[in-house]
């Protein structure tokens, strides 16, 4: 009789399955020839006995290796090794196999694409200095409550199968009219496409606009994920500089003089990230070049909503009157970043050809979810829940920028901004920010270290946007004055 007992390797501590290990166990030896095939084995309650383990486990190995083809029974006579021997396939890995797996390497070579980095490691379960919403916020009990009757509802069966690519009708006409009323828009359901946040519309604009060796024009400081999307689809980026009124529009007629520009990427409201608005004569000079070179503006509307101490510029898109405008949004910064709806306005030609490539790569958005905020929208629950945080940021935007002007203002220097959920902070030469930043996020806070922005902007710079939305008043507090402390010591 074999020796079972040291045949089969159990490891008590493994989270693989005691009887799974049994199985592997027999396999392996029976790849190695030292079962051989046609050899007899125990039957469930000898083996049992002679491995110190429960029978029912036994059978449970035993029935894992019928069901792959390693062992066959006959009757009266027991079990035996198959005399042929199951070909190689998928089976489950011990932890030891699947760390190896997960180490090795393709057998084959691929383009590595270097102009993106890995995707960072999510840190929003920490506290700190985030761009972004305070999710503590976001109405989860009407949330949840507008699903439910969503769901409950007999005539919901068509939520439940393939819709329109471009979006449910229902939202689609919510966004039309929401944008009509607060932005100042002139658009219909036909000139909506939902997609699921912004960055999936800025893919589907680089790919159907631009073609390769077109040129682009973005700012020195931009939002660097949107250059990668037109880089990637063959764009020649140039950039302008952006001051105090917003993007340079009169460096902008210049290049359009002695270069044919296909497109120009702006986010005019709250220019992301050093958070200044585009004037109004500069706004108006710039629908004018796109009428004489023909270049569209691609206008992502970023932090349209939250406006704090005026009413809101209206966008381009609503004084454009050459259609040469093609506005984008979300509703990650009002809602919530996890209901990944966003939108794209724009003539319904151009949207049929979005359309077209959507299909392709995501056959459809997420009705149910797209059902929900339709009704959250069209019953004016949207509208309201911005009102209500508007007033919260407000407040958190003068309590960051007061504390910041008190107790570090020798250090960094920042203007107020008139709406969005961030500052545009200039660190002095002599404060290394991420030094700083990884002094803070040892004491629990994130500060961003701005590494993002130095894409294109010539020079490494010392800045970053600080998120104030993102914490209450009592966390920002304590963060600026760790922040203080830790500057003091550098």
């Amino acid at each position: 009789m074999l020796p079972w007992k040291n045949i089969i390797q159990l490891e008590k501590d493994s989270s693989v399955p005691l009887f799974l290990q049994i199985s592997n166990s027999i396999i392996q030896q029976i790849k190695h020839g030292i079962i051989r095939p046609g050899t007899k084995i125990p039957g469930t309650r000898i083996l049992a006995e002679a491995v110190g383990m429960n029978r029912q486990t036994i059978v449970k190995a035993y029935d894992e290796l019928y069901s792959q083809g390693w062992i066959y029974s006959k009757q009266s006579k027991g079990t035996f090794v198959s005399e042929k021997l199951p070909e190689i396939k998928a089976s489950r890995f011990t932890e030891k196999d699947e760390e190896e797996k997960r180490n090795c390497c393709t057998g084959f070579n691929f383009r590595i694409n270097s102009m993106i980095h890995e995707p960072a490691v999510p840190n929003r379960h920490i506290p700190g200095f985030h761009d972004g919403p305070d999710t503590r916020l976001i109405p989860a009990a009407l949330i949840s409550r507008t699903y439910k009757s969503v769901m409950s509802r007999k005539s919901n069966h068509p939520l439940f199968s393939y819709v329109e690519v471009e979006g449910r009708p229902a939202l689609r006409k919510a966004i039309s009219n929401h944008l009509n009323e607060t932005a100042g828009l002139q658009t219909c359901e036909d000139h909506i496409l939902v997609t699921r946040g912004t960055q999936m519309g800025l893919y589907l604009l680089s790919q159907v606009l631009i073609e390769k060796g077109d040129t682009v024009i973005s700012s020195y400081l931009s939002y660097r994920y949107a250059d990668l999307l037109f880089e990637h689809a063959g764009a020649k980026l140039l950039r302008v500089n952006v001051d105090e009124e917003g993007l340079d529009v009169d460096e902008i007629e210049k290049i359009c003089k002695r270069k044919k520009i296909r497109a120009i990427y702006v986010t005019p409201h709250h220019h992301y990230p050093t958070t200044v608005t585009l004037s109004a004569e500069r706004r108006m000079k710039l629908l004018q070049l796109a009428e004489q070179f023909k270049f569209i503006i691609i206008e992502d509307d970023y932090d349209y909503d939250y406006h704090f101490d005026s009413s809101p510029i209206l966008p381009l898109a609503s004084a454009d009157r050459k259609a040469m405008v093609v506005y984008i949004g979300s509703f990650s910064k009002t809602l919530s970043p996890a209901m990944r709806t966003g939108y794209i306005s724009a003539p319904a030609n151009l949207i049929k050809e979005l359309s077209k490539l959507r299909q392709i790569i995501d056959g459809q958005g997420d009705p149910i979810t797209e059902q929900v905020l339709a009704e959250l929208i069209n019953e004016g629950e949207l509208r309201r829940h911005i009102k209500k945080t508007l007033k919260i940021y407000h407040e958190r935007r003068d309590f960051v920028c007061g504390m910041l002007k008190e107790l570090l203002s020798d250090v960094i220097e920042f203007k107020i901004p008139d709406g969005g959920l961030s500052i545009w902070a200039k660190f002095d030469r002599k404060i290394k920010l991420p030094e700083v930043s990884d002094a803070l996020f040892k004491k629990g806070f994130i500060l961003p270290k701005g590494l993002l922005h130095n894409i294109g902007a010539g020079k490494k710079l010392n800045s970053t946007r600080m998120g104030f939305g993102f914490m209450n008043t009592k966390e920002s507090a304590k963060a600026i004055h760790l922040m203080q402390d830790i500057i003091k010591k550098i």
